[in-house]
This record gives structure tokens, sequence and C-alpha cells, in this order.
């Protein structure tokens, strides 16, 4: 390996300093950019459930958090979970509300 010598590493300090300050005027000179921030409610499911003597209405509510892939889970006015993902809401969802069986399967 070849020894570099003290003019070079000087030049290559000064295009080094150069470039960052180069990035750093053009960083200060773009105009600020408007992030997006999202809803604090980001997904309703509202279920209307049949089954029985008189239908039920269910709403499950996902609140933003400081994750973008979890959200606070409200279900009918209540907190269900303070950090839960869209499957496994989907999950919890699928577990609540099974499927009944058939009047031929029902023993007589």
């Amino acid at each position: 390996m070849y020894r570099r010598t003290q003019r070079y590493q000087e030049r290559r300090r000064l295009r080094q300093r150069a470039m960052q300050e180069g990035k750093a005027r053009a960083r200060m000179e773009r105009e600020p950019v408007e992030r997006w921030e999202p809803p604090d409610l980001r997904r309703r499911i509202t279920i209307e459930d049949f089954d029985g003597t008189h239908p039920k209405v269910h709403v499950i509510e996902l609140h933003r958090t400081t994750r973008i892939d979890s959200y606070r889970a409200v279900v009918d006015g209540t907190e269900w979970k303070a950090r839960i993902g869209w499957a496994r809401v989907l999950d919890g969802l699928r577990k609540a509300l099974p499927r009944l069986a058939s009047p031929r399967h029902v023993a007589e």
C-alpha cells in the first residue's frame, strides 16, 4: 500500500469539507416539505350481526399510534388493545364471530 502525502490528505479534507457545506446549503435552501400525518381514526369496521333473536351492531375503531403499522383498538366504546396490528385485529374478529353450525348438524 502506498503512503499518502500530507498535501494529498489536505486536499482530501478540503474537498470533503466543501462537499459537506454544499449539502448543508442545499438542505437549507429547500422549502420545508409538508409532512403527511395520518388522521387519529385510521379505520372503522362496522359489523351487523343478524344471527340470534335481534340484530346487533358492533363497531371496531382503529386509532393512530406512534408506530405506523399498529393501532389502538376500541370495540364498542371500550379499549380492547393499546397496540395491535391489522392481522391480529382480523384474527380476533374471526375468533369472536365463529361460524354457526348448519341446522342439519344440530343434534335432534
